[in-house]
């Protein structure tokens, strides 16, 4: 069952963004030496090659930042729902570890081992779609057999929807 699905584009690199800008700096900044004589020296061009590109990096480290604590955030709300416990919270360095390793998390429903979430990317065929990626989870089956699990995943399903009609928490 897919929880959550979203792309991420190739130019959301922080890193590759501020090298970028930093070579777009130096030739701004030999440009502008042209004009200002107070950039002709050459701790002032490696200030303005730091600074210009600092300055239109730091929004897209603040957004993905805010994208990724959101997405956590959902995520997390789903691991609640299914799990009827807030125990098996992840932050976001754990997110990202999921992400690049590809592991699953193992999670228990209502202290039943079997269910298991973890981070899929979607192959692509073209070189610059941006990437998809899914949060999952996937149920194994317990030793004592599925049929008495899948009896606890809708009991725990139903108890959380018989309670949200209710208003109370």
């Amino acid at each position: 069952m897919a929880l959550v699905r979203w792309s991420k584009t190739p130019g959301d690199n922080p890193v590759v963004r501020f090298v970028i800008l930093s070579v777009l700096g130096l030739i701004l900044c030999l440009f502008l030496m042209i004009f200002m004589s107070g950039l002709r020296s050459l701790s002032a061009v490696a200030l303005f090659m730091v600074v210009f590109p600092a300055i239109l990096t730091v929004p897209t480290v603040s957004n993905q930042r805010t994208f990724m604590q959101g997405l956590t955030k959902r995520i997390n709300d789903t691991i609640a729902e299914v799990t009827n416990t807030r125990d098996d919270q992840l932050s976001v360095k754990e997110l990202r570890r999921l992400v690049s390793s590809g592991e699953r998390l193992p999670l228990a429903v209502s202290g039943v081992p079997g269910l298991n979430l973890h981070v899929e990317r979607v192959a692509s065929v073209a070189k610059n779609t941006p990437e998809k990626w899914f949060a999952v989870f996937t149920v194994e089956p317990p030793e004592s057999g599925t049929a008495s699990f899948d009896r606890l995943v809708a009991a725990a399903i139903d108890a959380d929807a018989g309670t949200r009609g209710t208003g109370v928490p």
